[in-house]
């Protein structure tokens, strides 16, 4: 953890308004993880209660389609997370997490954050709204890419059935 900072970290949008002391507490909980380019991180459809941040790389989200290939979904880049939705709400995970470049990331157990929580700690508090805010944004921009799918079926048909 020594070559990482809170400085570092005060760059995450989940670590927002934490105040140097409570950023510090939380630093001391995270590990540090390196994978590979090529290496999967999480599967889809398992469950590992953690949330990551990327500290150096780049991580591909991967969708399985119903013909058993993948569809891309999302690129995680520095100081980003991933694996919010597995660790506020015990489920598997919607997607796959593959490391695009060499990575390495940060990792926050459940059971440490729970520690957070069970010292009455701001900093627990404070990743959730942050954690919401961040899950809210990718809703906006699924809403966005439902509505543009929507849309071009809805022109596709009608030019199908002749009707401009």
């Amino acid at each position: 953890m020594s070559q990482y900072t809170t400085t570092d970290f005060a760059e995450c949008p989940l670590f927002d308004k934490l105040t140097p002391e409570e950023l510090q507490n939380v630093v001391n909980l995270l590990s540090i993880e390196e994978y590979p380019a090529g290496e999967t991180i999480l599967v889809e459809g398992r469950s590992h209660a953690a949330i990551w941040i990327v500290l150096e790389g780049r991580c591909r989200v991967t969708k399985r389609t119903k013909d058993g290939g993948q569809h891309d979904l999302a690129i995680v880049e520095r100081m980003r997370t991933f694996g919010e939705m597995s660790f506020f709400h015990p489920a598997p995970h919607s997607a796959t997490v593959i490391a695009d470049t060499d990575v390495t990331v940060a990792r926050l157990d459940r059971a440490r954050y729970h520690s957070l929580v069970d010292q009455g700690s701001q900093a627990a508090l404070k990743i959730v709204i942050n954690t919401v805010g961040v899950v809210s944004e990718r809703l906006r921009q699924m809403d966005e890419f439902a509505g543009e799918i929507i849309d071009a079926k809805a022109h596709t048909s009608a030019t199908f059935f002749g009707v401009s």
